[in-house]
């Protein structure tokens, strides 16, 4: 069984919201809004449910985690918000960055359902 994570600040966008009660309404998918409050909180985030799955995400969505990342003079910052990921058994299974991306993603989802799901996590 899978659910849905939304990492975001401020709430995030209106319309990513409504989708994601939209699918939990017709597939029973839950979701949940982890709404990051500054970068030190990006980055244990990005360290607990990110870096540990980077090959497996890798494989699955064809980017790297560090897109996540970006280096700024000597310091790393991260970026999560903005990102949505499919949950399983507590671990990060596959996720899209970037709100046009999430968008196009909940659409699909909301065509496909929990078919759509398990496809992404092969």
């Amino acid at each position: 069984m899978f659910k849905l994570r939304y990492y975001c600040q401020k709430g995030g966008k209106e319309g990513i919201r409504k989708k994601l009660t939209e699918i939990q309404k017709k597939y029973g998918i839950d979701y949940d809004v982890l709404d990051l409050y500054d970068q030190e909180s990006e980055k244990q985030v990005y360290e607990r449910d990110f870096k540990p799955r980077a090959k497996l995400l890798k494989q699955r969505t064809g980017e790297p985690i560090t897109q996540l990342r970006s280096k700024r003079a000597r310091n790393y910052f991260v970026s999560i918000p903005g990102t949505i990921a499919i949950i399983g058994n507590e671990k990060v299974e596959w996720y899209t960055l970037g709100d046009d991306a999430v968008a196009i993603f909940l659409g699909k989802i909301l065509n496909g359902g929990h078919n759509f799901l398990e496809e992404c996590c092969k």
